[in-house]
């Protein structure tokens, strides 16, 4: 559950081209929490930014191979489960608990997935029936030994549905979540569906964001530090703006939380994600976010990795699959394709 192990020397060196494609490949064009369009291949990402395949594929390969992409993982949207989701930081007593600790949040019920930062702080997306049973969760992490502080958990904003994954769906989401980078074709020929079928259905779930993949990653792997900054403004700033000015002096600057699913932060909040060409910039960084029109405050975190825990999701699709119909799977009703949108 946790990555161990060292990471190259010298890692991964990003440029403007590893933004650029992060945008195109995020819904929105902001990181947000239903992850990527699983369709942007290298040719699609290529044609849309006017370049070469062969720029965008090497990149791609680069990823993986210096570890700063690990792996994909795949979400059912939690309302199309009846569930609700957020997001929850806890501070730890010192930074050295840490490594254990979050083999020990594994294992509480309805923690999918934890993003750590350098330091005391990890926060953790936690999946429970309503809101009072995410509190209850936040208390009961409250009470472990090398917590020092959980903050109130903030729940997600989800994207409206309004049917239930059918039966088939299930089953296409398990064998998605079990080979995320699999072909359709592939999929199709393990549950025993038409490829025809399977691309209806695959279609359907990603246009809906009833399907979520999230890219893993590990920020060690880079050889810059990538830093969240959290900035809290006057009502009636101008988002746009902030961004730009930020922009104009760090170029690699991903928006955090524009897209319309992910936490529900304050409306004066907002988040951005900056990699700096050396840590040494940090202090730079703070300085010019701080002078900008409209800010209030600033707050920067340094991320190091982002872990997930396969286990609670696989006990919930396994259980809807058993309890399922086992009858022939009918196609939902038709308009079913285009809501939740």
């Amino acid at each position: 559950m946790v990555l161990e192990g060292l990471v190259p020397a010298r890692g991964l060196v990003p440029d403007e081209l590893d933004i650029a494609i992060l945008q195109e490949m995020y819904r929105a064009g902001a990181v947000n929490l239903a992850g990527i369009d699983p369709r942007l291949n290298a040719s699609r990402v290529a044609q849309s930014l006017g370049i070469g395949r062969a720029r965008v594929a090497a990149r791609l390969r680069a990823w993986r191979s210096s570890g700063f992409l690990r792996k994909y993982d795949v979400w059912p949207n939690p309302a199309l489960l009846g569930l609700q989701g957020a997001s929850v930081s806890v501070r730890v007593e010192h930074p050295r608990v840490k490594p254990d600790l979050i083999g020990r949040l594994a294992l509480v019920d309805g923690v999918v997935s934890a993003l750590e930062f350098q330091g005391e702080w990890i926060t953790l997306s936690i999946i429970a029936p309503d809101v009072p049973s995410l509190e209850r969760r936040a208390a009961l992490i409250r009470s472990f030994a090398g917590v020092a502080e959980v903050e109130a958990p903030i729940p997600w904003r989800l994207p409206e549905q309004t049917r239930p994954l059918t039966p088939l769906e299930l089953r296409i989401v398990g064998a998605l979540r079990a080979r995320p980078t699999a072909t359709l074709n592939e999929i199709a020929r393990q549950i025993g569906i038409s490829t025809r079928t399977m691309t209806r259905r695959y279609s359907d779930l990603v246009d809906q964001l009833a399907v979520w993949f999230l890219p893993v990653f590990d920020f060690r792997a880079i050889s810059n530090a990538v830093l969240s900054l959290n900035l809290r403004l006057r009502p009636g700033t101008e988002r746009r703006s902030i961004a730009a000015a930020l922009r104009a002096k760090f170029p690699l600057t991903l928006d955090g939380n524009s897209a319309s699913v992910g936490p529900a932060f304050g409306v004066p909040d907002t988040i951005f994600f900056v990699t700096l060409s050396s840590a040494a910039q940090m202090e730079d960084l703070e300085r010019l976010a701080e002078s900008l029109a409209g800010v209030e405050s600033v707050e920067l975190y340094h991320l190091v990795r982002m872990h997930e825990f396969p286990d609670w999701f696989d006990r919930q699709l396994r259980g809807l699959i058993r309890a399922a119909p086992s009858a022939t799977d009918r196609s939902p009703p038709g308009g079913a394709r285009n809501r939740g949108r």
